[in-house]
């Protein structure tokens, strides 16, 4: 999907630009109208609060903006960056749209003979009067399709509701049913005035549906489907962790070969990625062991305070690079440069962010348990300081996280809790390299250290002896020359 997203992005920007000599016309500010009547001719540029499209655009629409309404007509594609986009007129091409709501209304107009529409949003709504003569291919939390579809469906997220027609296949993957939790997130769309009805996780096919190709979707449940479908449908489970009564009464859908497969999966993962750092990067791997030995609470603190901060901090660089690239085009940049650099930053955010929760998931709790290992492998045998009791300590130690975290309930706690404390203690040791390599550039901080008063009862410091000078001793009333007198004694007896 990262890559997937990436080749969307350098897409999007390249075709922005496949024809530069196309007119440009840029709207910024609070309110942006298109009128009625007015007709721009060429490609359009909006960085606007409210945008609202009511006239012609003969060229491509590329725009951000907090809500979105386009009644209109529009000639090429629609790239649009909103909170929320409401579609009740023409466009001739493709859809392409990032937010949090999109709905395609009634009278929405899609005339393209292959117009496709591409969501990533929190809900895309598509209204019974809608024909798409393309795919849809939606990412997101729920897709609501009550229109027509010509193409494929290919669906990621937890909602998927089917009420229309689909002319060829659907591809999707859909969360639990089970799960609640919908309503809080309701009540916060609510407060933010954008129009979201959420519906409940899982796959679901109405009796008006009508799905003329294969049904392929995955998901810890099966769907309900009502529907007509007039290809195969094949069904993915996704496999819940089973409880403990089921792994030791060895109940259908659990049991302990269940519990056995997930032990063997968490136990082959971990151990390879912990091999693989021990032949490669021994002493960086090992660097963090001190700060979980010394520091377990910090670390446990800082790591859990870096994993609640990664998210919105992602969120925020990626925004920040979207607005980055828009600023560039309404500046008028070079479209292929801004394609090019917009590409690479999205591709080093998305690289950034992947490693970051590689490291924070799996290589902290390798880390963790070579420590935990270690201390097994020298209260049983010892520890000679060879290579082979480090390897032995690191699948010790991962087999006994492997068997922890499988358990039901307390296995997701013990898991985090690991993951917590090796993220805080590699943060710990990358700070301390930091450091070490600041000084070796600049030198130790220079400290001015002012003396310590003397405190009470402490012994008073000795002084070195005064000099003494070996100069003769000047004149003076016991040494004056002979026949000098002072005073006058006639005058003073007198």
């Amino acid at each position: 999907m990262r890559r997937i997203l990436i080749v969307l992005a350098l897409t999007v920007f390249l075709l922005a630009f496949r024809n530069p000599a196309v007119a440009r016309e840029i709207r910024q500010g609070d309110q942006c109208v298109i009128g009625a009547n007015e007709t721009i001719q060429g490609n359009l540029y909006a960085l606007c609060r409210t945008l609202d499209i009511k006239g012609r655009v003969q060229g491509n629409v590329f725009a951000a903006a907090t809500n979105a309404t386009l009644t209109g007509t529009v000639e090429g594609d629609v790239y649009l960056l909103a909170g929320q986009l409401d579609v009740a007129g023409v466009i001739r091409d493709n859809l392409h749209f990032a937010g949090v709501s999109l709905r395609l209304l009634p009278t929405a107009d899609f005339s393209g003979e292959n117009a496709d529409v591409i969501s990533l949003s929190l809900s895309t709504t598509i209204d019974e009067a809608v024909i798409i003569p393309g795919n849809i291919t939606g990412l997101g939390y729920q897709l609501v399709l009550d229109g027509t579809v010509v193409g494929e469906v290919s669906f990621w997220g937890s909602a998927l509701t089917l009420e229309g027609n689909i002319g060829r296949d659907v591809d999707a993957t859909v969360g639990d049913p089970q799960l609640t939790g919908v309503s809080q997130l309701q009540g916060v769309l609510d407060l933010l005035a954008w129009e979201v009805d959420l519906v409940n996780p899982g796959l679901v096919l109405s009796e008006s549906a009508i799905i003329e190709g294969n049904l392929s979707y995955t998901g810890p449940a099966a769907g309900r489907l009502e529907g007509t479908i007039n290809g195969g449908t094949v069904f993915s489970q996704i496999i819940n962790q089973p409880d403990l009564t089921q792994i030791i009464l060895q109940e259908e859908g659990g049991g302990l070969s269940v519990f056995l497969t997930q032990v063997i999966r968490e136990f082959l993962i971990l151990a390879l990625i912990g091999i693989i750092g021990l032949v490669f990067l021994p002493q960086q791997f090992q660097a963090p062991i001190r700060s979980i030995q010394s520091r377990s609470l910090p670390s446990l603190a800082m790591g859990l305070l870096s994993f609640i901060v990664a998210f919105p901090v992602a969120l925020i660089l990626l925004i920040l690079i979207l607005f980055l690239i828009v600023v560039l085009l309404l500046l008028q940049f070079d479209g292929l440069a801004v394609a090019l650099s917009g590409g690479t930053l999205i591709g080093m955010w998305a690289g950034g962010v992947s490693l970051f929760f590689l490291v924070a998931i799996f290589v902290s709790r390798v880390i963790v348990c070579l420590v935990i290992g270690r201390g097994i492998v020298r209260a049983v045998i010892g520890d000679d300081g060879s290579s082979r009791i480090t390897y032995l300590s690191l699948l010790v130690g991962i087999l006994l996280l492997a068997l922890l975290v499988s358990l039901p309930s307390v296995g997701i706690i013990i898991s985090a809790l690991m993951t917590f404390l090796g993220l805080g203690a590699i943060l710990n040791a990358l700070l301390i390299q930091l450091q070490t390599y600041r000084d070796r550039l600049y030198g130790p901080p220079s400290r001015l250290m002012p003396t310590p008063p003397m405190r009470r009862g402490e012994v008073a410091r000795r002084l070195p002896p005064p000099m003494i000078d070996d100069y003769p001793t000047p004149p003076g009333l016991d040494n004056l020359p002979e026949g000098f007198e002072w005073w006058d004694e006639d005058s003073e007896e007198s």
